[in-house]
């Protein structure tokens, strides 16, 4: 089997903070705070852990997690869109409820993502910007996505390449592909996944949910053009009978991967920040499960790999 033609397996960590809910937590301090102070935690065991088992990985990085402080972040940051949802434009008065940034800034955590052998820095935007939202337009994406690659380039050296939409909303593809963007996370293929802006609707919730726990679903997936399709989003916080099945999904997909194929795994470091210890613990059973149930040749790909 050439390189080319064997299976691949891709992971991709939305790494947001606070920056990836704040359109839900307003000004509210202490909400979503474990999780979020969990996943400080978290990212330090992930890189171990890929490392230890082989794992590459891409780590779509909100660029406003790379600055040092508020001062900073207000400087590079451009305006926010004209948002016709006023709740999603990044409010200056977080400054006020997280003055030291440790809910909104980790660039040593980013620093030590770049420096961990088989880990790709993607981006997920400067804010987490909705590109999918009325009133975000054509120029905002791009000066956004500008003070991305000031900041990376300054403080790491490197140019990011793949891009992970906030909510999955894909938008602005041209301009992003014409800045050198080769690879970008795309939505499964069901209609209630398609949806970017009702993604609360009970429904469209509950539809997501049976397609995570149902094992015959497995579809596959492959890339082309740069589009690497979702798989699946690891659902780590599950209760246990839910997690179980949840597994079997996953074991389904491994198994059913073709010549050329590609499965595409993500999560935020902030589900595990609940309770690290346990999401750790499932994180290895899904490499566990990847390892021994995929054909042989299968490898791990970052989503710069795949380019």
């Amino acid at each position: 089997m050439s390189a080319h033609a064997r299976p691949k397996v891709v992971w991709s960590l939305d790494f947001e903070l606070r920056w990836g809910v704040h359109d839900v937590l307003g000004l509210d301090r202490d909400r979503y705070r474990k999780n979020l102070e969990g996943a400080r935690e978290a990212v330090p065991q992930l890189l171990q852990l890929f490392t230890r088992r082989g794992v590459r990985a891409t780590w779509a990085t909100v660029g406003a997690l790379a600055c040092r402080d508020w001062d900073e972040y207000f400087h590079r940051a451009p305006a926010p869109p004209r948002y016709v949802n006023p709740r999603l434009a990044i409010n200056p008065r977080y400054a006020d409820i997280d003055p030291n940034g440790l809910l909104h800034f980790a660039p040593d955590l980013v620093a030590l993502i770049a420096e961990t052998k088989g880990q790709e820095i993607g981006t997920h935007t400067f804010s987490h910007l909705y590109l999918g939202e009325l009133g975000v337009m054509q120029a905002d994406a791009a000066a956004d996505h500008a003070a991305t690659l000031a900041l990376f380039r300054d403080r790491f050296g490197i140019g990011p390449t793949s891009l992970v939409f906030p909510k999955n909303q894909i938008a602005f593809l041209a301009l992003y592909r014409a800045q050198g963007i080769s690879a970008w996370r795309d939505n499964e293929s069901p209609w209630y996944y398609q949806l970017t802006r009702h993604t609360h609707h009970p429904i469209v919730r509950g539809l997501r949910m049976m397609d995570a726990l149902t094992p015959w679903r497995a579809r596959g997936g492959s890339f082309s053009g740069g589009r690497t399709p979702s798989t699946l989003f690891v659902r780590v916080y599950l209760p246990e009978s839910l997690w179980k099945l949840h597994l079997a999904r996953i074991a389904a997909e491994a198994r059913r991967i073709k010549e050329g194929g590609v499965l595409h795994f993500w999560l935020h470091p902030h589900n595990l920040g609940a309770d690290v210890p346990r999401g750790m613990q499932r994180i290895e059973q899904v490499v566990d499960i990847i390892d021994q149930q995929t054909p042989r040749g299968t490898t791990y790909a970052s989503m710069r790999d795949l380019v």
